[in-house]
């Protein structure tokens, strides 16, 4: 019989066997310990842990369920080291899963960091993968000649959010919010 722990991950709780929360718990300090001294070391924490809960919750049946090691090691090789290597398959071979890669679907957010006036355009540049100076023009050529361009401009600013965090950033970009790209994302910035 194995020791249940009850832990919080990206705000919500959790019943853990003690070897996957100690699975969990090595792997966060890894990844604090990766990303040392950054600005926005809280934001990614914060991000990562709100991913391995997301993925926790598709998971779990039901609310008393306990997370085996299993689980919560399919969930660390999905989300792969914060350096990209497989440290973890090597020293827990017995768990080993094919990772699934590919892109993420991308999701439209204002880009507030690359905006001139309210990010719309440069989000939407990303969504549609089109040149975002491109979209400009055909803005404000729709602007001098049809009017309707600002009404559809406004609209979108009301009612698309913002990519805040860096996870969101991530899926505005259609990358896959792994803790490589986020780790590699915020050292970017």
């Amino acid at each position: 019989m194995k020791k249940v722990i009850a832990a919080g991950v990206g705000g919500y709780s959790f019943q853990l066997e003690e070897d996957a929360y100690k699975l969990l718990k090595d792997y966060l300090d890894q990844f604090r310990a990766k990303l040392g001294q950054t600005d926005d070391k809280n934001e990614v924490m914060q991000d990562i842990e709100a991913r391995i809960a997301e993925l926790l919750l598709e998971e779990i049946k039901s609310p008393n369920q306990v997370v085996g090691h299993g689980l919560l090691f399919r969930i660390v090789q999905q989300m792969g080291m914060p350096d990209g290597s497989n440290d973890y398959t090597e020293y827990h071979k017995d768990f080993q899963n094919q990772q699934e890669e590919g892109r993420q679907q991308r999701r439209l957010f204002r880009d507030e960091d690359n905006r001139v006036i309210g990010g719309v355009l440069s989000g939407l540049s990303y969504y549609l993968e089109i040149d975002v100076v491109l979209l400009r023009v055909l803005t404000l050529i729709a602007l001098i000649f049809a009017g309707a361009g600002l009404w559809l401009y406004v609209i979108f600013w009301i009612c698309v959010p913002v990519a805040h965090t860096p996870a969101q950033k991530l899926q505005m970009r259609g990358i896959p919010v792994t803790a490589e790209n986020l780790l590699n994302f915020s050292q970017k910035k």
